[in-house]
């Protein structure tokens, strides 16, 4: 046997324990959508009058059939929003973290937080265009085409390890910056201290000093850094979840 066939098995070895991590990721009961209720909250949102019948109507075909595409982008959007927002925040906060261990069990959280918000947001998705997936009513068929999405590069295209490893990027980030930052500060130093001097008195007689520069520096690195882990879980599930949508409106 080959070097380059057991390469290839011991990473089909990891991806399948991985799979299998994440079909059970799916059977936690906070990680589950309710087909009926989910399709009746957002039928009843936008018709109150006619919502029984509809409701009917979005269970046999789809929500987005009935809303029309105008609602179903606008429901689509409102999701994006709300799940886009928890994604960046969890890795904003998951990024502080000094400690060598802690980074790894922040980073850890994150990766399953993420993975979690996704597998809600593809459960919605696939619901609003008619797919059929109900973890309530069909676990076992619904978590296997779940599962056969997110791993078949549908959503995240031929770099899956972006996925791993984007809660650590901004960690990896603010070493670089630690490192790098009082090189950057001592030789703009003269320049920017003359500068922010000068105005400083003239706005309100601020007097700037190299010790205030630095405890500015040592504040804004960790919060750029976070912000950028944040801005990378954004950028990465947003696309994803457009992906999938617009694979499904292909389908419909």
């Amino acid at each position: 046997m080959s070097i380059i066939t057991k390469i290839k098995e011991i990473i089909n070895f990891f991806a399948d324990r991985y799979e299998w991590l994440l079909s059970q990721l799916l059977r936690v009961r906070y990680n589950k959508v309710n087909r009926d209720e989910y399709i009746s909250s957002i039928i009843a949102k936008h018709y109150p009058d006619k919502k029984d019948e509809l409701i009917m109507q979005a269970t046999e075909t789809s929500p987005a059939a009935v809303l029309g595409e105008k609602a179903s982008k606008k429901e689509y959007r409102k999701m994006m929003r709300k799940y886009g927002m928890m994604v960046f925040f969890v890795s904003f906060l998951t990024t502080f973290p000094e400690d060598f261990w802690l980074m790894i069990l922040a980073c850890a959280f994150d990766l399953i937080f993420f993975q979690s918000v996704l597998f809600i947001a593809m459960q919605k998705i696939m619901m609003l265009y008619g797919t059929s997936v109900d973890l309530h009513k069909d676990e076992k068929e619904s978590v296997q085409r779940i599962i056969a999405i997110d791993s078949s590069g549908l959503m995240i295209g031929k770099y899956p390890i972006l996925q791993k490893l984007k809660s650590a990027i901004g960690w990896l980030a603010r070493q670089v910056v630690k490192k790098l930052g009082p090189q950057f500060v001592t030789r703009l130093s003269k320049t920017a201290f003359i500068v922010l001097r000068r105005q400083g008195i003239k706005w309100g007689s601020v007097v700037i000093t190299k010790e205030n520069v630095d405890l500015a520096f040592n504040a804004l690195v960790p919060i750029t850094c976070a912000a950028i882990s944040g801005l990378v879980s954004v950028v990465i599930f947003i696309p994803m979840c457009n992906k999938l949508r617009k694979h499904l409106q292909e389908q419909a």
